[in-house]
């Protein structure tokens, strides 16, 4: 059994809330900078070594601004909303294994509980436009229902794919039975997780529910101070969230040689960071319908097509 002094540990320092927090500063630094280099920029640079405290003073900047509460708003819902997302993307953070015994919660429905656990934020994020009682946030609630339950469709197949192929929910026994057979036998089942989680996440080119040049900022917009703040560091949270996950189910998580095993976790979580940026230098917003299509007619068929392959394999 753990000591007490370990779980407060795993809990308040690694992998727990100051090892979140760092991840909402350096994911927030590390896609400006890398961004701004394919594009020929310089992206941060004055405030810190190459820029490296430019997060940390917007975000201080951003804590100074008032609160303000729309004459119309909800104001006790208002408020409450930003700190249940970044609660329940925290919570998925949870069930995430760094290494064999680095991990905050396990239990035998590890997968289960992180894609349900996702699945509630839709609504959250139509919350915070609905209690806004403003237009342009309204519109983008109503544009993140429809893309999110779109994109956890294929994100929940994909996902139960692996569990079908190693038999087990359990991130820890994921990583340990991940082997090359397992690897390529999920290769059209990793494809699709990747686009789903770039959907579920909302990042370009599927940044449609929060798109500046038609609504403002979606569901964010009325949110200022620490309002913003939370919300904004709760979609943060769930990029590194989804792409722990997808390391964990598909590239072998913590698994890896000479290194220590949150090392190469780690290396890998980078690894689908920079696709997604890069897929975010290189590409433009797609419009919803064309998103929908997307969705159901392409990658639900694959993902019901990879489950069935996944199925005939094991028989065979």
């Amino acid at each position: 059994m753990e000591n007490l002094g370990w779980i407060l540990f795993k809990t308040l320092v690694f992998p727990g809330i100051t090892f979140l927090l760092l991840v909402i500063f350096a994911t927030f630094y590390m896609e400006r900078k890398l961004v701004a280099d394919m594009h020929g920029r310089t992206g941060p640079y004055y405030v810190g070594p190459r820029g490296i405290l430019q997060t940390v003073a917007d975000i201080f900047k951003i804590l100074q601004k008032e609160v303000i509460i729309h004459r119309e708003a909800d104001k006790v819902l208002f408020l409450i909303v930003p700190a249940v997302a970044f609660i329940m993307v925290s919570l998925v953070a949870a069930f995430i294994p760094y290494d064999k015994n680095l991990w905050i919660v396990s239990t035998p429905y590890d997968l289960v509980i992180s894609l349900a656990l996702l699945t509630s934020l839709p609504a959250i994020f139509l919350f915070a436009g609905w209690v806004s009682r403003s237009k342009y946030p309204f519109i983008g609630g109503v544009r993140v229902i429809n893309q999110l339950i779109s994109g956890e469709i294929p994100l929940w197949l994909a996902g139960l794919s692996v569990a079908l192929w190693y038999g087990t929910f359990n991130y820890v026994e994921i990583v340990e039975k991940f082997d090359l057979i397992g690897f390529l036998v999920n290769l059209v089942g990793f494809a699709i997780f990747l686009v789903a989680i770039l959907i579920v996440a909302d990042r370009p080119p599927f940044d449609i529910p929060e798109a500046e040049q038609e609504i403002v900022y979606g569901f964010l917009t009325e949110y200022t101070g620490v309002g913003y703040v939370l919300l904004a560091g709760a979609k943060f949270l769930e990029v590194f969230v989804l792409a722990a996950m997808t390391v964990t189910l598909f590239l072998g998580g913590f698994k890896g040689p000479f290194l220590p095993g949150w090392i190469w976790f780690l290396i890998k979580v980078f690894f689908i960071y920079f696709l997604a940026f890069a897929i975010r230098a290189s590409t433009p917003r797609i419009r919803l319908d064309q998103l929908i299509r997307l969705t159901w007619m392409v990658l639900v068929p694959l993902a019901l097509l990879n489950i069935v392959l996944i199925l005939f394999i094991k028989a065979a």
